[in-house]
């Protein structure tokens, strides 16, 4: 089943109204599926213009770019639907995490809403993506994002992505196999340059504000909505399938539950397998033991 049709058969579109957040060129919910409105941070001319040239397009290019309904504004996505909301379901695939404040924009789209609508979230595994070598978000930096009402990327996480982003393979990775970190944009050095340049200036940049593994995430979930900061249940938690790179979380807006009982609904993950690192194959644990000898004459 591709990705696509496990979104469908968590959100089932057809007769509901919904939301996807951040389409571009490949929209998970199609228009002839549902009533969908797709939404964006900016229009549709000026995505295109942003995006001209950007490799994750594709060979349609910008052209390909599906026109955006909605622009998401200052007072979030229950602003910018006006009377076309509430709706049953939103999507946002690799989203969350470019997010400065996860739990006003999670929060946000609770109000955006009706009770029992569902927020489909795909949502990258660091352990097998460019931020393998960074360290996983914590709830208490979500918490702090909160209380102090971040818009833009904090100075701590535009230097973790820009010393420690590594292009990775994440076969070798499923394999077991160790990779060796080599940053895309020069390592500390190059991080330390830019951080100080958007300290000096205020200017803003786009990188992954939190990295989440399906089990912290977890772990967040729950603390989050046990301390009545999210108004959801937990409905699914799909942990990252093997050779894959994501997982999948449907969260079910839910008031008239208390929030104990609301945080219990997320599901407790195995940390050997939804946080830690693969392990290598027995082949592999086998060449590990071998002498060092053997090694070069098995080459």
């Amino acid at each position: 089943m591709d990705r696509r049709q496990r979104v469908l058969n968590l959100v089932l579109p057809q007769g509901r109204t919904g939301v996807e957040i951040g389409p571009l060129t490949n929209p998970l919910i199609l228009k002839e599926e549902g009533d969908v409105l797709y939404a964006d941070h900016l229009p549709t001319d000026e995505l295109r213009r942003q995006y001209n040239g950007h490799p994750t397009l594709g060979p349609a290019g910008t052209d390909g770019i599906h026109p955006v309904d909605i622009v998401l504004g200052e007072g979030g996505l229950s602003d910018a639907l006006g009377p076309r909301g509430p709706v049953d379901y939103i999507v946002a695939s690799h989203v969350v995490e470019h997010v400065p404040n996860p739990v006003r924009w999670l929060r946000e789209a609770g109000d955006a809403l009706r009770e029992g609508g569902v927020f489909c979230l795909i949502v990258p595994d660091k352990r097998f993506t460019f931020d393998h070598f960074r360290t996983p978000t914590t709830a208490g930096a979500l918490v702090a994002a909160h209380l102090a009402g971040l818009r833009k990327p904090p100075l701590a996480t535009v230097y973790e992505h820009f010393a420690r982003t590594s292009p990775v393979d994440a076969g070798a990775i499923w394999k077991g196999s160790s990779v060796t970190c080599k940053p895309i944009s020069g390592g500390p050095t190059e991080a330390l340059s830019i951080a100080a340049g958007i300290a000096e200036t205020g200017a803003s940049v786009d990188v992954h504000c939190a990295v989440f593994t399906p089990c912290s995430f977890a772990r967040i979930l729950a603390e989050l909505i046990g301390l009545d900061l999210l108004p959801f249940e937990c409905a699914a938690l799909e942990p990252t399938r093997p050779r894959e790179s994501e997982f999948f979380v449907l969260l079910r807006k839910c008031t008239d539950r208390a929030a104990a009982e609301r945080a219990a609904t997320v599901p407790r993950l195995d940390p050997s397998r939804h946080d830690a690192l693969p392990r290598p194959t027995w082949p592999q644990r086998i060449g590990l033991r071998l002498p060092r000898r053997w090694h070069r004459a098995f080459r």
